[in-house]
């Protein structure tokens, strides 16, 4: 339907409309409570000027919203399931409320009582007259009660970066600042991008409140605050913080959360606990308005943050290969140093085992195969009792003593030329070792404490491929439209135009005429049978164009499921991780079927417009999973 005269349709319902809501109280505790069998049998509450709270019954009789849905009502739980029936690429749809007559002169609160979501939820504005729909919320599915400032959201980092226009009422601070518009929300179940499938959204109650003054902020305060941090040694006894929401005639109800609860937890009336040595933030936000966030920063020492302490501490360990004392060494290895205190390590170049860097670990990728003529030869020549060892390098100085936990057992060292990783171990056949993390503590030759982690990964290695292997029809498939008898589900894809240029392989989207979107890529000829949770990529990407400042180029990976028979699972590949950044991209997800192929796309086309010319250049992708 022509969205003017859906918005002349629910006009004229709402003129003819002369019921109140009497549930408009924002801070009512009855917000949660079970729907009344009069509620039920009731009409759609109308908007009184200030407020409307929908119960679960009420959002079962609101009509379909764009692209289409439907919501059912489940009377005996009191909640209603709003289900996604547009089964296209969009792949979201849903319900819409009546019109509603928005003052933006004050402040917009849209309330949603989130149970569960498959997979995600939107929630849009739209306004009449306008083609252009506002993301209030996106790319969510957290649970409870979802509180927002519609315009702070609308405003926020987050849909400003996903313009497609230069100012669609985001750029410049909201369009309708001041103004008295007729509005409708658009409330929507979304699945996966790019999977033709229905998604579900579970929900208890929405509600609108136009009552009341914009929140500016929150301010935490404590008297163990000194320059936004509290510093306090490990179980310590309690802080208790207090949070204002501003302004003081606001609802003061706050929400608390910790960054990381082993280092730091608080409870829902501010009371600050200190559980583990180490850093983290404790934020609280505004229950009305959650995208009003302060935070505050907690250090939690140990008590050996002193040099002279650290080290004594360290050398009265036991390092002989138990874990008697491997608790304290955690918390020796969490306290906090001044200057630089992570090593950077040089391991040995082999075939059997790769290196790569996440943030201050670094990885080792263990890829030895007992069948592999060259891992034998490199096991048997690194060879001692029965282990084969990697050494790993300092490029930080001279070394003095290393105090290492290895899987969870403590070690010392007298060197750096004693500092090994065992890889694999020799009974009748040499065996790759399993997956474990190595923390390490050193002592450099100027009395000088740094350290290192390591995480060691038993990995199977589905693909390490350069530009000249993309273009190899061996390992990578272009989509071909006129093969489709070959291979209907990815033939029915949209290509990318590839060329390698030096050492980059550079893609250009190529998408069928009649394709909706700007995207295209290739797709690995591996279908990779894995019996590991967790597979790991990694992705260089060197260059991306843009249309315009609002228009960027993204990187996509998609992924193509199959059963253990090699039947299609998905017709359309569905996305694991998309960025518009360049660098050096870790991707993680969790395959949920035994098989699958990997669909690497470059993609012109997000929120409203499309980019033809969309192209980006990479060095290279890697995939391989994880025991």
């Amino acid at each position: 339907m022509n969205k003017k005269i859906t918005f002349l349709l629910l006009g004229i319902l709402l003129i003819t409309s002369c019921a109140n809501n009497s549930n408009s109280s924002l801070n009512s505790d009855n917000s949660d409570s079970i729907t009344t069998s009069s509620e039920n049998t009731s009409e759609i509450p109308t908007w009184n000027g200030e407020s409307v709270r929908y119960s679960a019954f009420h959002i079962s009789q609101f009509g379909s919203a764009t692209p289409a849905g439907v919501a059912n009502y489940i009377e005996n739980e009191d909640y209603v399931q709003i289900w996604n029936i547009d089964a296209s690429l969009d792949n979201y749809g849903g319900v819409q409320t009546p019109v509603l007559n928005l003052d933006f002169s004050k402040a917009v609160i849209f309330e949603m009582n989130v149970l569960s979501a498959y997979s995600q939820y939107i929630v849009k504005l739209a306004v009449e007259g306008e083609l252009e729909y506002y993301y209030v919320l996106s790319d969510d599915n957290t649970p409870g009660i979802i509180s927002i400032n519609v315009v702070s959201s609308m405003l926020s980092t987050k849909y400003r970066e996903r313009n497609t226009q230069p100012d669609p009422g985001y750029q410049n601070g909201w369009k309708y600042e001041g103004k008295t518009k007729h509005c409708t929300f658009h409330i929507l179940a979304k699945g996966p991008d790019g999977e033709r499938q229905t998604a579900e959204l579970n929900i208890k109650h929405i509600a609108i409140y136009n009552n009341q003054e914009a929140i500016t902020g929150i301010e935490i305060t404590s008297s163990a605050i000194s320059d936004n941090k509290i510093s306090r040694l490990v179980n310590s006894d309690a802080v208790f913080l207090n949070a204002s929401v501003l302004p003081n005639s606001s609802s003061q109800e706050v929400l608390w959360d910790s960054a990381n609860s082993d280092i730091a937890k608080v409870d829902e009336f501010g009371k600050l606990t200190f559980e583990g040595v180490g850093r983290t933030t404790i934020s609280a936000k505004s229950r009305v308005d959650q995208s009003k966030i302060a935070t505050l920063d907690i250090d939690v020492l140990s008590g050996y943050e002193n040099i002279d302490d650290l080290k004594v501490a360290l050398a009265g360990l036991n390092y002989d290969g138990s874990n008697e004392d491997v608790e304290f060494f955690n918390d020796l290895f969490n306290t906090t140093w001044s200057g630089e205190i992570y090593l950077n390590l040089t391991p040995e170049t082999m075939s059997s085992v790769k290196t790569h860097k996440e943030s201050n670990t670094y990885v080792l990728e263990n890829y030895f195969d007992n069948n592999n003529f060259t891992h034998i030869n490199e096991a048997n020549a690194r060879e001692l009792n029965n282990k084969a060892r990697m050494k790993l390098n300092f490029t930080n100085g001279a070394v003095n003593t290393i105090y290492r936990c290895i899987d969870g057992l403590l070690y010392l060292e007298g060197s750096a030329e004693d500092l090994f990783i065992t890889y694999a171990t020799k009974d009748d056949d040499w065996q790759k070792t399993s997956s474990y993390i190595e923390k390490g503590i050193i002592i450099n030759t100027s009395g000088q404490p740094q350290k290192y982690t390591i995480d060691i990964r038993n990995t199977t290695l589905y693909f390490d491929d350069f530009p000249t292997d993309f273009t190899n029809a061996e390992k990578w498939t272009i989509p071909d439209r006129t093969k489709q008898s070959e291979d209907p589900v990815v033939h029915a894809l949209s290509p990318a135009s590839l060329r390698v240029v030096g050492d980059k392989l550079e893609m250009k989207q190529n998408k069928y005429p009649e394709a909706k979107y700007c995207f295209g890529g290739i797709v690995s000829k591996i279908i990779a049978k894995h019996d590991a949770p967790r597979v790991q990529m990694l992705l260089q990407v060197d260059e991306l164009n843009r249309m315009n400042e609002y228009v960027k180029t993204m990187w996509e990976i998609k992924v193509l499921y199959y059963d253990e028979y090699g039947n299609v699972i998905s017709q359309n590949p569905l996305k694991v991780s998309s960025g518009n950044e360049i660098g050096f991209q870790v991707i993680d997800f969790n395959p949920a079927y035994p098989n699958f192929q990997i669909y690497l796309v470059v993609n012109g086309s997000d929120i409203g417009a499309q980019f033809a010319d969309a192209t980006m250049k990479i060095s290279y992708l890697k995939a391989y999973s994880v025991e």
